[in-house]
C-alpha cells in the first residue's frame, strides 16, 4: 500500500512539472530577453517537454537541469564518437529526466488474451506450442513504468545538417518502478523497482533513423513468484535510406538481452532478435522482418508461477513497415 502512495504520489510531480513546464518556459524567454546584454539566450539551461510516439516504447519525457549549463549538442555522423561524448563525465549527473512511458505492443498482448480468449487460443499454430500473438509481443515484462533518470543529456545532430528534430542522447543513471509484471501475457500484480545504467540515443531524419539503448541493472520484485534478476541489454536498430539493402550493419536491428538470478548467477532468460530493412527511398518507408527467440528457464519464477514444462522457447516473427 506504501508503494502505491509512494507511487501515485511521484505521478502526481510529474504531472504538476509537466503542466508548470509551459509556464516556466515562458519565464525563462522573459529572463534571457531582460538580460540579452549579458548573456546569450543559447548559453542558459532550459527544461524541456519530449515525447517519443511508438507501437513498442511510448513515452512522455520532462528534461530537468540540474546545473546553469545548457544541454550541449554533439554535431557528429560517427557512432563511436557519439556514444564517447555522452560518456565524458556522466558520473556526475547534470540532468534529471522524469519518465512515464508505456508499452503498446506488450499490453496489447495481455489485452486480447485476457478479454478475447478465443481469439488469443486461434493464434495457436497446430500442436506446434507457438502462438502468434505471443511471438508479436514478446518483449517488455511490463505494461508501463515511471522513472527518474539521473546523468548527462545532448542533442544530435549531423554536420551540415539544418533540420531540427528531437534527437537526444542520454548516459547516466536510471531508477524505474512499476506494479505490474507480464508473464506468456498474463498481469501479475508485482511491486517492482530496478536501478541500471544505460546509454540511450535517437536520431530520426527523413532518410535516416537510427537508434540504441546499452543497459547493465538489477531488478527486485515484491512478488515472492518472480525472481530478482541482474541483466545486460544490447540493442541497435538503424534504417537509411541512403544505403542498400545488402548492407549488413546498414538497415538492421538487433537486440540481446541476458538475465541473471541475483543469488547464484544463473541465467534464466534471453532474448536474442534480428531484423532486417529493405530501404525503398522513392517510397520513403521499408519493409521490415525481425526473427529470434526467447528462452526461459523455469528458476526464472519461483512457487506457483514457476513453470513445471522446465525450459521453454518462444519464437519471435514480427514482419512490418517503418517509415
Amino acid at each position: 500500500m506504501s508503494f502505491l502512495l509512494d507511487r501515485l504520489r511521484l505521478a502526481c510531480i510529474v504531472i504538476a512539472l509537466c503542466a508548470h513546464a509551459p509556464s516556466a518556459l515562458a519565464e525563462e524567454v522573459q529572463t534571457d530577453k531582460t538580460h540579452t546584454e549579458n548573456k546569450n539566450s543559447e548559453d542558459v539551461s532550459k527544461t524541456e517537454l519530449v515525447y517519443e510516439l511508438d507501437p513498442t516504447y511510448t513515452n512522455l519525457d520532462f528534461n530537468v537541469p540540474l546545473t546553469s549549463k545548457a544541454i550541449p549538442t554533439i554535431t557528429s555522423d560517427n557512432e563511436a564518437e557519439i556514444y564517447g561524448e555522452l560518456i565524458q563525465g556522466s558520473l556526475i549527473p547534470r540532468y534529471m529526466v522524469l519518465e512515464a512511458s508505456v508499452y503498446p505492443i506488450a499490453s496489447m498482448g495481455t489485452f486480447i488474451k485476457s478479454h478475447s480468449p478465443s481469439l488469443y487460443q486461434q493464434g495457436e499454430i497446430g500442436h506446434s506450442g507457438i502462438n502468434v500473438f505471443e511471438s508479436a509481443t514478446a518483449d517488455f515484462q511490463e505494461p508501463w513504468a515511471v522513472s527518474a533518470f539521473f546523468g548527462n543529456v545532448a542533442k544530435l545532430n549531423r554536420p551540415k545538417e539544418q533540420r531540427e528534430g528531437n534527437n537526444y542522447g542520454y548516459t547516466g543513471y536510471l531508477f524505474s518502478a512499476g506494479d505490474k509484471h507480464i508473464k506468456n501475457n498474463l498481469l501479475i500484480p508485482d511491486d517492482w523497482y530496478e536501478f541500471e545504467w544505460k546509454i540511450k540515443g535517437k536520431i530520426d531524419y527523413p532518410d535516416e533513423k537510427l537508434s540504441w539503448s546499452f543497459r547493465v541493472g538489477a531488478r527486485f520484485n515484491s512478488n515472492k513468484g518472480v525472481n530478482d534478476v541482474t541483466y545486460v541489454s544490447l540493442h541497435r536498430s538503424n534504417l537509411d535510406l541512403r544505403y542498400s539493402f545488402l548492407e549488413w550493419l546498414e538497415n538492421a536491428n538487433y537486440d540481446l538481452r541476458m538475465y541473471f538470478l541475483q543469488q547464484g548467477g544463473q541465467m534464466v532468460r534471453t532474448e536474442l532478435i534480428a531484423g532486417k530493412k529493405v530501404p525503398m527511398p522513392e517510397w520513403g518507408y521499408a519493409p521490415t522482418l525481425d526473427i529470434g527467440f526467447v528462452w526461459s528457464s523455469p528458476n526464472e519464477y519461483a512457487g506457483p508461477l514457476r513453470d513445471i514444462r522446465g525450459n521453454t522457447t518462444t519464437l519471435i516473427f514480427r514482419p512490418s513497415i517503418e517509415f
